[in-house]
Parts: C-alpha cells; structure tokens; sequence
C-alpha cells in the first residue's frame, strides 16, 4: 500500500507542476523597456580644423536646453576680423544672442537675423590693434533648442579680415550639424 502511496503522490506532484507551467512562468520572456533617451544637444563638426582655419564647435556652456555654438580659429596669423552668413535648423534652434571671445579682445560682434534660419554675423577688434594670432574662441553664438530634431549649420559669403583690412587667404571654413534630444 505505501508503494502506490508513494506513485500517487508522484503523480499528483507532477500533475500540479505541468499546470503551473513547471514553476518558470512560461509564456514568452518580455525584453525591459528601454530608458528614454537623454535630452541633450549633440554639434558634430564638418571636419577637422587644419592650420588657417576657422570651423564650429560646442562650447562648455552648452545644456540639454541651450547650445553655446562657438567660432573658433585654429592657428591663424593676424585675424582682426570675421564676417559671415550662417544659416541654421530653425526648427530646432532659436537664435538668442552673440558674444566676443577671447581672440576678440575688447572688440564686437553683431549677429542679426536676415530671414528665419540665416544670421548676418560680424565679429572684428576695435582701434588700432593688431589681429589674434593661435587658436581660440573667436565668438560664442547662443540658440536656444525648443524642439526634438536634427540639421545643418552651413556658412555662405564668408570672408576674415587681417589688420590692414587684407582678406586672409586660404583660410578654411567648416560647419558642422546639431541634434536636439527631447
């Protein structure tokens, strides 16, 4: 008698486990659901900057809200001063305002909205001064990112003037593109 005891006992157990799924939860496993993506504002540059040149980058300043979007010269002789159009992504970008940088010194920049998505932007040293010579911050270029999206920046009517008020020949331009993450 304990032996068929023994055998329903074993039967019931088995019984239970198959109706239970065998105690794994059966049904397919499920993946995580992934965090959502970080906010954030990414520049990618065009290229990278050669000797004469002057190319975009991100500055310190830039948040998951603002861009810093800065000018900067990488080993120019006597540059006084810049002039340009920009054109940017305005469905993701809002021009805010434009400052000089360090290779501006006591000089001034304008930067104005010719029609949505262009800036005419200047930049030059003041007085009789000479040009920066190295690598640095010419101007900063603020935007603020109100939407998700992606674009390009492109330069257009670009010219970098000496301290005798010489263009500067050879010099190189690179843009870049931007991502905005919401």
């Amino acid at each position: 008698m304990r032996g068929r005891r023994g055998v329903i006992l074993l039967a019931a157990l088995a019984l239970a486990l198959t109706a239970c799924g065998g105690g794994g939860g059966g049904g397919t496993p499920t993946e995580p659901t992934p965090p959502p993506p970080v906010a954030g504002i990414v520049l990618t540059p065009q290229g990278t900057p050669g000797v004469n040149s002057l190319y975009l980058a991100s500055g310190s300043a830039t948040t998951a809200t603002t861009l810093s979007l800065e000018l900067r010269a990488n080993q120019v002789t006597d540059l006084y001063g810049v002039a340009f159009d920009l054109t940017y992504p305005t469905a993701q970008l809002q021009f805010v305002r434009a400052t000089a940088g360090p290779l501006l010194s006591n000089g001034a920049v304008q930067a104005v909205a010719s029609t949505p998505g262009t800036l005419i932007v200047g930049g030059t040293h003041l007085g009789a001064t000479p040009g920066a010579n190295g690598s640095g911050v010419v101007m900063t270029l603020e935007f603020s990112a109100p939407a998700a999206g992606s674009g390009s920046f492109a330069f257009a009517r670009n010219s970098a003037l000496n301290s005798t008020g010489a263009t500067i020949s050879g010099m190189t331009w690179l843009a870049g593109s931007v991502t905005v993450t919401k």
